[in-house]
């Protein structure tokens, strides 16, 4: 069987990422905490973090294909492919890739001498070990596709598909699966699932030194990782909660990076010439899902119900009051920059003609539409709220710090609407996999032509045809208003004075700063 090797993917898909818009042009390690961590420390780089991340993001076989876990996976860990500086897809782990003519198998190499953190070796077993217990974003696609992952020799591994699948290099290289992440097979087996959450060990450019759950995370350099010697020895991530704290505290010095701090915040850091304020060009949509639109009881089962909804939003004016203007409005879950995109006609902001439909489904004076549910640190909630409310929909909000909001996504019980969204880079594909499809790890919606319809795609290989199809499937969803789409949201990054090489858009579809390990202070 003739193959071919390859080792850089510049050229062989689109990047699934673009500039949203630049604004200048728990279970502790430790019980004890270190401090106040002061910026003015030349051996650290600090951060001042917007939500609180938890154990479960140490764990990327069981990523959820958001972007909050690679605040800490990117430090952590490593992959065979992955997104890496500049390339949003490139070998890391792996040395190469040889793909098999008939698309049926392809094979990786890993380097010779890689190290776990632990300084254990990383060999081809790792990998399998880490394949097989995948549970984590897009899996039912992946075993659909892949039927086994073989162990050739100790640096080698073949993963064996089932029938050829398009989206291979995708899923496996970017953050819309953890499935290509190579964890510890000999530790993991020897601590248990709870022991590693405890104290994990990856094969990143950091090794965790703290977990203080909901105050701070630390980091120090690991002398085993293969790429290079991390430029700063420590990092820390501080959690902030409050937007005007996190800005105050990059402007006392306190840290060096200032996450989550949107509208009239970041024009205020944009005055201040020692303070650097840019923008991650993510692929990120914020929408509300309607989660109640199964429950033939609820209003919102009614298609004029959402599409009224959909009118009564004030995309433009939450965008500017949230971001200062620097996002995206948006009328889809599919990010504008993502393959296969399609782009739906734009829906007018028309309050009076969404009282009219409402009228007409039956509701003149408006109706209790439940909860409103959204993670604690969400800025975009109260101005949703207050756009339903004007037509007369009535939302109670209902807030919940992140990573508990997260897994009541996951497990599918919240009611009403939910606000989420989604960072994880691939394309139209594997977002509607995830949000669409009835079995997608966030999905809400229950359509059998849906699932067919996104089945089928999966395997073609006529790009023409399967772009026709992914279009469908969106003018399906445009046309029966199964989401409330709101913007493509800004990520602006605040950077201290102190900072040289920022990492701001270094690992494409990455929020946060990156490479870790390239991040470099001022002489």
């Amino acid at each position: 069987m003739t193959s071919k090797t390859v080792t850089d993917f510049s050229m062989t898909r689109r990047r699934a990422i673009a500039t949203i818009g630049s604004v200048l042009g728990t279970t502790a390690l430790s019980s004890s905490l270190v401090g106040p961590v002061l910026a003015a420390d030349g051996q650290k780089l600090s951060w001042a973090i917007h939500f609180s991340p938890t154990s479960l993001f140490f764990d990327p076989g069981k990523t959820p294909g958001t972007g909050a876990p690679l605040i800490l996976q990117y430090a952590m860990h490593d992959a065979l492919i992955r997104p890496i500086r500049g390339k949003a897809t490139g070998l890391s782990l792996a040395e190469s890739m040889e793909e098999a003519e008939d698309g049926l198998s392809y094979t990786f190499t890993l380097r010779k001498g890689l190290k776990f953190q632990n300084g254990d070796p990383i060999t081809a077993e790792d990998a399998k070990f880490s394949f097989d217990r995948y549970s984590g974003a897009n899996e039912e696609l992946i075993r659909e596709f892949v039927k086994e992952a073989v162990v050739i020799d100790p640096l080698t591994i073949k993963y064996v598909l089932s029938k050829p699948w398009p989206d291979f290099i995708t899923i496996f290289g970017t953050p819309a699966s953890g499935i290509a992440w190579v964890l510890p097979k000999a530790y993991m087996e020897s601590v248990g699932e709870d022991g590693f959450k405890s104290a994990p060990i990856g094969a990143g450019p950091y090794r965790l030194a703290e977990f203080a759950a909901g105050t701070q995370i630390t980091f120090e350099a690991s002398e085993h990782y293969w790429r290079k010697k991390p430029e700063v020895p420590t990092l820390v991530l501080r959690v902030v909660p409050d937007p005007a704290t996190r800005l105050a505290a990059i402007q006392n010095g306190e840290v060096d990076f200032a996450y989550g701090v949107k509208g009239d915040l970041v024009k205020q850091a944009m005055t201040q010439p020692d303070l650097r304020v840019e923008s991650s060009a993510i692929p990120v949509t914020n929408f509300c899902m309607f989660a109640s639109m199964g429950d033939p009881d609820s209003p919102w089962s009614d298609v004029r119900v959402r599409k009224a909804a959909n009118m009564a939003l004030d995309r433009k004016g939450i965008n500017e009051v949230a971001y200062a203007g620097l996002g995206k409005v948006s009328h889809s879950i599919v990010p504008q920059v993502m393959d296969y995109y399609w782009q739906p006609t734009e829906t007018p902001y028309d309050p009076e003609g969404a009282k009219k439909l409402l009228a007409e489904a039956g509701y003149p004076d408006g109706f209790d539409g439940g909860d409103l549910n959204t993670s604690s640190d969400d800025e975009l909630a109260e101005l949703i709220q207050a756009s339903l409310r004007s037509v007369g929909i009535n939302l109670t909000l209902r807030s919940t710090e992140r990573t508990a909001f997260l897994q009541q996504v996951m497990d599918k019980k919240l009611s009403g609407l939910v606000l989420t969204g989604s960072g994880a880079p691939g394309n139209a594909a594997s977002r509607l996999q995830q949000f669409v499809h009835s079995e997608g790890a966030l999905s809400y919606v229950k359509d059998d032509q849906l699932d067919t319809a996104i089945r089928e795609q999966a395997g073609m290989l006529d790009a023409t045809k399967r772009k026709q199809q992914l279009v469908s499937i969106q003018q399906k969803m445009v046309d029966e208003s199964l989401f409330l789409p709101v913007v493509e949201f800004a990520f602006p990054v605040i950077i201290g004075p102190r900072v040289d090489y920022d990492g701001v858009n270094g690992i494409p579809g990455n929020p946060y700063t990156g490479p870790y390990e390239d991040l470099t202070l001022k002489s």
